[in-house]
């Protein structure tokens, strides 16, 4: 079983809010990076990144991607 906590509840666009507070994920360090943000209804929540590689043939970028989240 995932356990992602609270992340289901957290709207999109909060979400995209927190990544973008974070440094390029081409050259961060492998590791989650943890964001606290006000989420709305959801209210202060700690989002859990870690950056991801997505390829398409010879091409490839890294971007982030939430794992978790937790209400603060």
């Amino acid at each position: 079983m995932n356990d992602n906590g609270i992340l289901a509840e957290v709207p999109g666009q909060y979400v995209a809010e927190g990544s973008q507070t974070l440094p390029a994920a081409a050259t961060a360090e492998d590791r989650e990076y943890p964001v606290e943000i006000d989420a709305g209804h959801a209210g202060r929540v700690r989002i859990y990144y870690r950056k991801q590689k997505a390829k398409r043939g010879k091409f490839s970028h890294w971007f982030w991607l939430a794992k978790r989240a937790e209400k603060v």
